[in-house]
């Protein structure tokens, strides 16, 4: 998710500490990795490569985490934005099996970085992804299909125990996922940023990269007033500026998506502390933060500034699955890009010249972009090879603007069948 817009506006930014700016890249550094991008899987890479005894220095176009990764809906679980059946299609079920396990793998390495630093980040525990729209045998079904190929504790919950944790006659059954968990994003990066430079990781923020050039142990990277010597890159940039390395460039859509804050609410409709989604097909997520406050998310478009009057927009979609809310004020409210892949899956890889990349976290970054990092370090400091696990997932052109215009009538198609479903079933209870 892109800023586009001042990121003053962001219940994220209000609620923490960012401290004064780290200093731009001036003159020449010498690494043996040089990580381009601050958000998440940049800084993951880094930290896991210094952990490793790799020298590393880190670019950063703007502020630490200024992109999706400090402005997202906070919410971790395992898998990936594209379903595991389609996964498992593509590159068999055991492939897809250790793919998902990689996935978790992420999940983990968040839990456990949050609780050996700070675990007042975390905010919630589990995942409630409710039906809007009667189904629940095809619900149920799904539920044990995820537990027996891939190893999960799905619970499937009925109408009434949906609705006594999300008291919503918009839901009826649901699946919660006890694996999941919610955070403050923009305080978990910044706590990694301060974990990797613990360890000898060298910051720039405000160093946009203008050029890169040479390969195997001679890259050199350009900013305005510095260079970096290394002997391998790393590419983590996704939406924020796809021309620095074409091939993965070219292959991210980028996607706009929507998130408000309400003021401190005193309600008795929402009574679990739970993230929760719906069922639509691009749906709703929300979860209760600080303060009894409602952090509402939703909707996505292919343009990219915000659209007028966002906070009125949120609210009416907030309202008419929890009319009980009443007026609400909206205290924050911010739009941004995501970057997707085509087979909205990560794309991560290598060049075999020391040129590496890990990008599309779209829809489901938090664990992913962890899992990237791990991967990346991993292969480049003890030349394991589970990164190619992701080849079947490389890097494919998106279509440029025709592929944002097939995203925005994908959107509109999904909307259309949303719509359908909800009256084919039932909307109310």
């Amino acid at each position: 998710m892109q800023l586009t817009d001042s990121s003053e506006r962001t219940w994220y930014e209000a609620t923490a500490s960012r401290g004064p700016p780290r200093p731009k890249l001036e003159g020449r550094q010498e690494a043996d990795v040089c990580v381009i991008g601050g958000g998440l899987a940049g800084l993951t890479t880094a930290l896991e490569l210094a952990r490793r005894g790799v020298a590393v220095v880190l670019l950063e176009a703007r502020r630490i985490a200024w992109g999706a990764s400090g402005r997202n809906g906070g919410f971790v679980s395992n898998g990936f934005a594209e379903g595991m059946d389609n996964v498992a299609a593509r590159v068999g079920l055991p492939a897809a099996q250790a793919l998902y396990q990689l996935s978790c793998h992420g999940t983990e390495f968040i839990r456990r970085e949050i609780a050996e630093g700070d675990p007042s980040i975390r905010m919630g525990e589990g995942w409630l992804g409710c039906l809007r729209y009667s189904g629940a045998v095809k619900k149920r079904a799904a539920a044990a299909e995820m537990n027996r190929l891939y190893g999960g504790d799905v619970q499937f919950l009925d109408v009434a125990e949906t609705r006594a944790r999300a008291g919503s006659r918009r839901y009826f059954q649901s699946t919660y996922d006890p694996s999941a968990f919610h955070m403050h994003p923009l305080r978990y990066a910044l706590m990694i940023a301060g974990k990797a430079e613990a360890h000898g990781v060298r910051l720039f923020e405000n160093s946009a990269v203008r050029s890169t050039e040479g390969q195997g142990p001679a890259h050199v990277v350009r900013t305005d007033e510095g260079e970096v010597r290394a002997r391998e890159l790393v590419f983590c940039v996704s939406s924020l500026d796809r021309r620095i390395h074409p091939m993965t460039g070219r292959a991210v859509l980028p996607v706009a998506t929507y998130i408000a804050v309400t003021e401190p609410l005193r309600q008795d409709v929402i009574r679990t502390r739970s993230a929760i989604s719906d069922s639509r097909r691009a749906g709703n997520y929300f979860r209760l933060i600080d303060e009894g406050r409602l952090l509402w998310g939703g909707a996505i478009t292919t343009r990219l500034s915000e659209p007028r009057r966002l906070a009125e927009r949120m609210k009416r979609d907030m309202v008419s699955v929890f009319p009980e809310l009443g007026n609400p004020r909206i205290d924050h409210a911010w739009a941004g890009l995501m970057g997707y892949a085509r087979h909205f899956m990560p794309v991560i890889g290598s060049d075999g010249q020391g040129r590496w990349w890990a990008t599309a976290f779209g829809g489901h970054g938090m664990n992913t972009t962890a899992m990237g990092g791990m991967l990346l370090a991993r292969a480049i400091a003890a030349k394991d090879d589970e990164y190619r696990r992701f080849a079947p997932f490389g890097p494919q052109w998106a279509g440029g603007p025709f592929g944002r215009m097939g995203v925005q009538a994908g959107y509109w198609y999904m909307q259309a069948k949303d719509a359908l479903d909800e009256r084919r079933y039932g909307r109310a209870g």
